[in-house]
């Protein structure tokens, strides 16, 4: 009993609600923190963290955000590239904003300090947003939402704290400017400032203009910072930036061209962005596609969701029976519901703006950034109101907390799988091409894996081979190819990339055609030997003619291993490693290695994805008089893919104008001959 008690006093305290909000926004991710790596724009981070130089930063953002930069200049020499680190650093971020965003609203309703608290925990898990594993790129995000909650919150405790008054006003008008100029995401939420202001100054019985007098003089200060913004960023900001401005509002364009058209479009898109924000997002967490019962991920996050929210939901039993209650014929259902949907509204106003939607889109989830706040604050408003009793709202806000914590724990173990592919394209891709000469392009038949651009790959590319690059003018990059009609007959194309103040340029004659399919097998580099191959896709066929391998350099001695900060340490050698390895060395014809390879990968019992993965160690054994094994490993890749006969038999007629003649030789391309029934000249030669 009196361990009950102390548990229910500390759960009263204000320190608790931070750790409770601490363990629940993080459960979807701690328990697999360090398997996350980097994905999308954060390798741009990653190969600008290279230069070590603040200009670096403020060059590469100086199309839309230059000012942005400020964060990275800050945070990289203390978090370095380690991505551990910034997942941690990024949660944490996300987790003072929302404990800000919590201190603003308690000072506008300090009675109604549960709903707040529910406020926070849905925010801090809101389920519209997917991408928090994007730790690098989206920490500017949250940086940028803390500064907002922080100034709001400095706001919000000037008005109730006179004597503070000054301070307060002017840190909350520092950190606003700060937050605008950093990023236009939170920009909209700005013009929430006079509907709190109105809250907290409303006397029952005053008038409105009296009222709406304290509101402007209150709010004056703030929208002078707003106007100050908006001219550096429509006027000013131009004449800086020579590069075309991504994130120009063009509404203003077209509302001159085509007024009504504009008007409309607009509205269209605010409707079906908000109820997407504001619902659907909430429902989407419970999918029938998402009830898999056979996935055992699947059924951990349903267990370590709802587990995490029952929790949740007993604290708030215990710890708010200490807490009155004020009768519900209160202001508060209609001043949060209001705060809520002007929230969703206002939160995309910069989007919308842009011409952007979050429903339309690669990555466009990003946009809910601005808008979930107002859909946690609604959310929680409507079901306050509707449920009408504390204990019933609880439980439905719970099963809502649960289900939204069950989806980011299944989003975040799909980027911990891609980041598992991530890297062991990285090495795959080393250990079959250590160095390459400058200039190389990787050309790929179709994105090696998800969640990244394909410059996300071309500065993997940099960090990989060029990690003391000193210039935007880029040694490697990857170029997608898939579908390209351009290809046939080798012939030589130029290759041109450019992404603000970073460009490659190159041509085909220094490409290296990269396939990678790791469900089916090992990375290949589509050396012209694997033509014919079974498992080739029309698109790979394609950069056969354009992969030269004379790109690949093998460096005298061991060759530098990629940064393990980043690409982590060299995964242990399964197949796929002595797959490459044996590779390399059939180019470079080193027979006897591809050999040594074959029996080190069979003494650990390795065995390959597909027959084609064979093929350097069926050339090996041939080169090498090892006729026996070359017939068997090659009646193995048979067996292992279907229509493997034409491809294995192209094989052996380079084995046999490759190879000197004996009688050995004769009796096993007699046996393959007949056991593969090969039709091609020159096969019994």
């Amino acid at each position: 009993m009196q361990i009950y008690t102390k548990i229910r006093n500390y759960a009263n305290r204000r320190w608790f609600y931070a750790l409770v909000l601490l363990v629940g926004m993080t459960s979807p991710y701690i328990w697999q923190i360090g398997h996350l790596g980097f994905y999308w724009d954060d390798w741009q981070v990653v190969f600008l963290s290279h230069f070590h130089s603040a200009l670096a930063y403020w060059q590469y953002f100086l199309s839309d955000r230059p000012i942005s930069a400020w964060t990275y200049i800050v945070t990289i020499p203390i978090l370095g590239m380690q991505p551990t680190r910034w997942q941690i650093f990024t949660l944490l971020v996300r987790w003072l904003g929302v404990l800000a965003f919590c201190w603003a609203l308690k000072g506008v309703w300090p009675a109604r300090i549960w709903p707040i608290r529910w406020i926070g925990l849905l925010l801090a898990v809101y389920p519209g947003f997917t991408q928090q594993t994007i730790s690098v790129a989206y920490s500017q995000h949250f940086i940028t939402f803390a500064l907002y909650a922080l100034s709001l919150g400095l706001m919000v405790w000037a008005v109730r704290t006179p004597n503070r008054f000054w301070l307060f006003t002017s840190l909350a008008l520092f950190t606003s400017l700060a937050q605008m100029m950093t990023m236009e995401y939170y920009v909209g939420l700005e013009l929430l400032r006079p509907v709190f202001l109105w809250f907290l100054t409303h006397q029952k019985g005053e008038k409105i203009q009296y009222t709406a007098w304290k509101v402007l003089k209150l709010w004056a200060p703030y929208l002078i910072v707003l106007g100050l913004f908006g001219y550096w960023r429509l006027v000013l900001f131009g004449r800086l930036s020579s590069f075309p401005d991504p994130n120009y509002p063009g509404i203003l364009h077209q509302l001159a061209i085509k007024p009504l058209a504009t008007v409309v479009s607009f509205i269209q898109k605010a409707l079906q962005d908000s109820v997407y924000i504001s619902l659907f997002a909430w429902v989407n967490t419970i999918l029938p596609a998402t009830i898999d019962l056979g996935l055992k991920a699947t059924l951990f996050s349903w267990a370590l969701g709802l587990f995490v929210a029952l929790l949740v939901v007993i604290y708030f039993w215990k710890a708010e029976k200490e807490t009155p209650i004020p009768a519900q014929s209160d202001s508060f259902s209609v001043q949060i519901i209001l705060v809520g949907v002007l929230g969703v509204v206002l939160g995309g106003l910069p989007v919308w703006a842009t011409g952007h939607q979050v429903i339309v889109g690669n990555w466009s989830d990003r946009f809910t950034l601005g808008s979930m706040a107002g859909a946690a604050v609604l959310l929680v408003g409507l079901v306050d109101w509707l449920a009408a009793n504390k204990n019933r709202t609880s439980i439905i806000l719970g099963v809502i907390l649960g289900l939204s914590l069950a989806s980011q724990i299944r989003t975040a173990n799909k980027y911990r799988l891609n980041w598992d592919q991530q890297r062991d394209y990285y090495w795959q891709l080393f250990w079959r091409a250590p160095a390459l000469k400058p200039g190389t392009a990787i050309l790929g038949p179709k994105m090696p894996f998800d969640l990244v651009g394909d410059y996300s790959v071309g500065f993997g590319l940099d960090a990989l081979y060029a990690p003391e690059l000193t210039s935007t003018n880029v040694p490697y990059w990857f170029m997608y190819m898939g579908g390209r009609t351009d290809l046939a007959g080798g012939k030589n194309l130029p290759l041109t990339y450019k992404l603000r103040d970073v460009t490659y340029t190159g041509d085909t004659l220094q490409g290296l055609g990269v396939a990678n399919k790791p469900a089916r097998g090992c990375l290949r580099v589509l050396d012209p030997i694997y033509t014919g191959a079974p498992d080739l896709t029309g698109d790979e066929a394609n950069l056969i003619p354009q992969t030269h391998t004379s790109q690949i350099i093998v460096p005298d001695g061991k060759a530098p291993s990629p940064q393990t900060n980043i690409f982590g340490q060299e995964p242990a050698h399964d197949w796929c490693y002595y797959f490459e390895k044996a590779d390399l060395a059939r180019q470079l014809s080193d027979w006897g290695q591809v050999v040594v390879l074959a029996d080190l990968a069979a003494e650990k019992g390795l065995q390959p994805y597909n027959g084609v993965e064979l093929t350097p160690f069926i050339e090996g054994f041939a080169h090498l008089g090892q006729w026996e094994k070359a017939s068997q490993t090659t009646l193995k890749a048979d067996q292992i893919s279907e229509k493997m006969g034409n491809f294995l038999c192209t094989t052996w007629q380079r084995i046999n104008k490759d190879t000197p003649l004996s009688t050995d030789k004769e009796k096993t391309m007699a046996s393959i001959r007949n056991s593969l029934q090969c039709s091609l000249s020159g096969v019994n030669n």
